[in-house]
């Protein structure tokens, strides 16, 4: 993006493209006379600053287990691919360590998973890159096969104490398909007890193995695993550096979408409230970037793309503006609020089209026309928004992934 249409902006480059876009003179002749271009700017900045997720931290993910205990391909069904593409990873992807059972998965310059029968085999690697690796590491994943085994706990204590986050797998349980249903929840129970844990995931992830002539995909468990993890990686900020590398973005940026619509509708009712939804709406924008484009988009290249969506509605953005900086009036906040989200849902879902297609955020004819059919469709659909259903999150992720899939 540094070579791109965004360079240079500033805030009175910012000001004068919605002036542009929206027909209108200079500052003191328009709606919003008596405003400070600058301070606005500086405030959205700083709004901006606060709200956006640190892409700039590391994640490393440690993935224990003995050998053929199946760690890879729970790798790859956690990171949802399918087996084709899992293989050509393993091909690019895979860096042999000098124990030979360790494997440095590198998604990118941040992002590290290794795949190892225990912290020993990365210790003595030695390199560079595991030394940095076992100075911090983000999530711990032990994974365990069969019958309870009671000495594996050496090996899961000394993963936990070098973790913030350990989750404890029971892979391949189809070799018990045959049997009782009960003997997983027994074997599972057996190894919580040996292992001194809470909670064990019963997971099947078969399918990957290259060596398999006739491959029958057949995942179960990962779902939970994957989620407990987004969660806890979710608080350190640290979600999105993963959620880049899934096989599936759909569902991440839906989310995306849907927190940023629970965060204007609120905003809608305090004063200032301009500065609080353009800062939300910069910052989606670059989430929505990096998830697809693994790159970090600056506030000033975010807050270039708005003025194309405020000039296919100007009255609305100009309300939106100007009610801002007025007193809270009730009856007016509850139309704010409704306006706000509408244009955030159509500017949004307009974002992701465009990045979810390969297509180019700076093809300001292509996001006219897109955000014009999203704004007509998003009117329709939420033209009935009860105010009590504002901060409903799964809610909204319901509608968002029902909007973005019906057009």
């Amino acid at each position: 993006m540094g070579d791109s249409a965004f360079d240079g902006l500033d805030e009175k480059s910012f000001f004068d493209r919605v002036q542009a876009k929206f027909g209108v003179g200079k500052m003191g002749d328009s709606a919003f006379d008596g405003l400070d271009e600058k301070s606005f700017f500086d405030r959205v900045q700083a709004k901006f600053v606060e709200k956006a997720p640190d892409l700039s931290q590391s994640l490393n993910i440690a993935i224990i287990g003995k050998v053929s205990s199946g760690k890879s391909s729970l790798i790859n069904a956690l990171l949802k691919l399918s087996r084709r593409k899992a293989l050509e990873i393993a091909k690019v992807g895979a860096v042999s360590g000098v124990t030979k059972d360790l494997t440095i998965l590198k998604l990118d310059e941040k992002v590290y998973l290794i795949d190892s029968p225990g912290l020993d085999d990365v210790r003595a690697e030695n390199s560079e890159v595991t030394k940095n690796f076992l100075r911090h590491i983000d999530v711990g994943i032990f994974v365990v096969t069969g019958s309870s085994d009671a000495s594996q706990k050496k090996s899961l204590d000394d993963l936990r104490q070098h973790c913030d986050s350990f989750f404890v797998v029971l892979n391949k349980i189809d070799e018990w398909d045959d049997l009782d249903p009960t003997v997983v929840d027994d074997v599972v129970n057996q190894w919580k007890n040996d292992l001194k844990v809470d909670k064990i995931y019963p997971t099947c992830t078969k399918g990957y193995d290259p060596k398999s002539r006739n491959p029958k995909m057949d995942i179960r468990g990962v779902f939970p695993l994957r989620s407990d993890i987004e969660e806890f990686l979710e608080k350190k900020g640290k979600d999105l550096l993963l959620a880049r590398h899934m096989a599936e973005k759909q569902s991440y940026a839906v989310k995306i979408i849907a927190v940023a619509l629970i965060a204007v509708a609120g905003a809608a009712f305090i004063p200032g409230s301009a500065v609080f939804i353009t800062a939300t709406q910069a910052v989606a924008i670059g989430s929505l970037y990096y998830l697809y484009a693994g790159q970090v988009l600056s506030s000033q290249a975010a807050l270039a793309i708005l003025p194309t969506f405020f000039a296919e509605t100007a009255g609305s953005s100009l309300f939106l503006f100007v009610k801002s900086f007025l007193p809270p009036t009730g009856v007016f906040d509850v139309a704010a609020a409704g306006v706000a989200v509408v244009i955030t849902l159509a500017l949004l879902a307009t974002v992701n089209y465009i990045l979810s297609s390969g297509a180019k955020l700076e093809q300001e004819e292509l996001l006219r026309s897109k955000f014009r059919s999203y704004h007509k469709q998003a009117k329709d659909v939420l033209k009935d928004l009860a105010l009590t259903e504002i901060r409903d999150l799964p809610g909204w992720i319901v509608l968002v992934s029902k909007f973005l899939g019906g057009l």
